[in-house]
């Protein structure tokens, strides 16, 4: 055998000397060549090629993607634009719809425009019976009270207050069952307010301080022919929070919180009030013109000029 290998080639390849280190025959570096068959970039290793010819590259993709984006926008503001004028010219040239209200007369297009509509009245109840006799019946009652005389101090109310007036006598570890009442009105004939105040210190006194409270409220109601609603008894019998309207009647019962008072019996005072305010009128009364058919005096004339009763 020779002592040189050959390849397939039939040339000999060298044989590494005994200092050399790495693969037993290196193969040439691969070159990329060109269109002409010259080789691309010499003396560049293949990767570092690549390398350069990506860096040149990727600036004209990113500058492409701006022209595109900013190609879009600009696009994009050309057809909003159109589309809104094309709305307003759209607007413009659409006929006007003629005013529903013209044929109206003034007066009554002022009150059809006006901010806040003319409501229907509310109905309320109206105080039936003398104030007075409410007072004495009051008093024949146990509930002492001077009567029904003008509020002091005020010359368009007139008041029947009572003093605080016991219910119960004191006990060892509880004080009396008290009740305090007081009714106005803005005339001599007429009631429109009740507040009551209950002190109850024993629990086992609270029916006795209860049906003096429904004597009055009960007579009071009789009056106005008003039933009053179950939810206010309850919130009464129970000491609990009450704001609420029935039928034109404003109703609040507040039992008293330690926690304003800084006195840790409050919760032992109850405090109730009826506001029977003043009727609505359903229009403003210069706004009558005649009398209605059944009173005397009216007459209207008919189609001849012949008057009628």
């Amino acid at each position: 055998m020779s002592a040189d290998r050959t390849g397939r080639g039939g040339q000999s390849r060298p044989r590494p000397g005994p200092h050399s280190k790495g693969p037993r025959w290196a193969e040439p570096d691969r070159e990329t060549l060109s269109d002409g068959g010259k080789p691309d970039n010499p003396g560049l290793p293949p990767n570092a090629a690549r390398s350069q010819n990506r860096a040149q590259v990727t600036p004209y993709y990113i500058w492409g993607t701006l022209a595109l984006l900013a190609a879009g926008f600009a696009v994009g503001g050309l057809f909003l634009h159109l589309v809104q004028q094309r709305g307003e010219d759209s607007v413009v040239s659409s006929p006007l719809m003629p005013d529903p209200l013209s044929s109206l007369q003034p007066p009554a297009r002022d009150v059809l425009l006006a901010p806040e509509p003319e409501l229907a009245a509310e109905l309320k109840r109206s105080f039936l019976g003398r104030p007075d006799q409410l007072c004495d019946e009051l008093r024949s009652l146990g509930l002492g009270n001077p009567g029904w005389r003008r509020a002091p101090f005020s010359a368009d109310r007139w008041q029947c207050a009572s003093d605080l007036v016991p219910l119960t006598t004191p006990s060892v570890d509880y004080g009396s069952t008290t009740l305090f009442f007081l009714l106005r009105g803005p005339s001599e004939n007429r009631i429109d307010y009740l507040r009551l105040k209950l002190v109850v210190e024993d629990p086992r006194q609270m029916q006795i301080g209860l049906d003096a409270v429904w004597l009055v409220i009960d007579a009071l109601a009789l009056r106005y022919g008003w039933t009053v609603p179950e939810v206010f008894r309850e919130a009464v019998s129970g000491f609990r929070q009450l704001e609420t309207n029935h039928r034109g009647v404003r109703m609040s019962v507040a039992p008293e919180d330690p926690k304003l008072t800084g006195d840790p019996l409050a919760n032992q005072r109850l405090n109730i009030i009826l506001d029977f305010g003043e009727p609505d009128l359903i229009r403003p009364a210069d706004r009558f013109e005649k009398a209605p058919p059944f009173e005397s005096g009216w007459s209207v004339k008919d189609p001849n000029a012949q008057a009628g009763e």
